[in-house]
């Protein structure tokens, strides 16, 4: 197995596109690295390509870990974009991501797993999967992509749609009626999260 390193300094010319003079990753967001491929079920699915291709993926892992991409890829989603619009520009700009990036280099199982490796750093940042994808505009190699929603932003979602149920439920016929809906609810959803192992 190849050993990887994080390139956190000392790089090469090439390598500062993307990547702000003297920056460092955040205190605040742990690193993504191979170990995160080897915990995710789905990631590890693509250890070979990060075997195959050791160099690469380093490349990939300093940009992905750089402070002003992990800004990007969240500038990205604010903006309405898949996150990999964000710093697509440069993973295909650097020279040797470039090489294994084209078709005849298996390229395409090379840019499934760049998407995995966004995957894993918007997780890390407290971002998941909306199940929608998205068009990455302005890159050659990258059309659709996964697109994100903050964590927070997820659970203020649910919690309005909650409450817009509740509301609706107290125009259901009279006192009585709506007392013995919201008891089937309740008794619903407790029977629910039992059986997902889940407090109530």
């Amino acid at each position: 197995m190849a050993e990887f390193t994080h390139a956190n300094g000392g790089a090469d010319s090439s390598h500062d596109m993307g990547r702000q003079a003297g920056a460092r990753p955040s205190p605040l967001i742990r690193e993504l690295g191979i170990d995160d491929f080897a915990r995710d079920p789905h990631a590890a699915k693509y250890r070979d390509e990060l075997e195959a291709r050791p160099d690469a993926f380093t490349r990939l892992f300093a940009l992905m870990n750089d402070p002003a991409n992990e800004q990007r890829l969240v500038d990205a989603e604010m903006l309405g974009l898949p996150a990999l619009a964000g710093i697509a520009r440069f993973v295909e700009a650097d020279p040797v991501i470039a090489r294994t990036l084209e078709p005849d280099q298996d390229g395409n199982r090379f840019r499934q797993t760049v998407g995995v490796a966004v995957r894993l750093k918007m997780e890390l940042m407290g971002w998941q999967k909306t199940g929608r994808k998205g068009t990455v505009r302005g890159s050659r190699l990258f059309t659709k992509a996964e697109r994100y929603v903050n964590n927070q932003q997820s659970n203020s979602a649910h919690s309005k749609r909650a409450l817009a149920v509740l509301e609706a439920i107290q125009q259901i016929g009279d006192d009585q009626e709506r007392e013995e809906t919201c008891r089937e609810l309740m008794e619903a959803l407790e029977s629910t999260r039992r059986e997902e192992g889940r407090p109530f």
